[in-house]
């Protein structure tokens, strides 16, 4: 049976609705500090994790750029580690499992590792699972810089970077809010329109 095209309207809104309201829900993501560094240099790095759904994560895996050598890892009583190796016997993934983050808290993961020594940018990925089998790739960036271009660049780097998240957060809870609202005004023209159109 064929709904009433008010129906098939009121469907159409809460779906695009849906979709954009997930996508404010979850853009909290995964990153990895420091975002800038130097040649050559044993850097500690943090997997930063944050569960901004209302579901646990239960598993974090790791993707290293070939280029870092990563000496050690964080000690942590809470999680499993499990490290994979390249033909090199480089650690190209760190996978991190066996507890949780709750929903509305968030997890570090610290690695001790040698930068390259070409300056650069270079891509890591971070998946995040979840409790309901779900899963999510976040991509972070290292930029490598030579030693005289590095000094007092990194503080603002790192302060604009965080400065463009909340923005960007701020805008996104607004437009789930607008459109929240959009749908709630749209459903009730709807109906009053099928109401004024039905015989008595």
């Amino acid at each position: 049976m064929s709904r009433p095209s008010w129906q098939r309207s009121v469907l159409g809104f809460t779906s695009v609705g849906g979709l954009l309201l997930y996508a404010t829900l979850v853009w909290g993501h995964a990153d990895l500090d420091p975002r800038q560094s130097i040649p050559n240099k044993w850097e500690t790095y943090t997997v930063n994790v944050p569960t901004e759904t209302d579901v646990p994560t239960v598993q974090v895996r790791l993707l290293v750029p070939r280029e870092f050598e990563i000496e050690m890892l964080g000690h942590t009583q809470l999680w499993q580690m499990a490290k994979t190796r390249d033909e090199r016997g480089y650690v190209k993934e760190v996978t991190w499992s066996g507890s949780q983050i709750p929903p509305q808290t968030f997890g570090e993961f610290k690695l001790l590792i040698r930068n390259p020594t070409a300056p650069g940018t270079y891509l890591w990925k971070i998946e995040q699972y979840y409790e309901d089998g779900s899963m999510a790739t976040w991509d972070a960036q290292t930029l490598i810089v030579p030693v005289a271009n590095a000094a007092g660049s990194t503080p603002r780097a790192e302060e604009a970077w965080r400065l463009a998240q909340v923005a960007m957060t701020v805008s996104l809870v607004a437009l789930g809010i607008a459109v929240t609202l959009i749908l709630v005004t749209a459903l009730g023209i709807l109906r009053s329109g099928r109401g004024q159109g039905t015989p008595v």
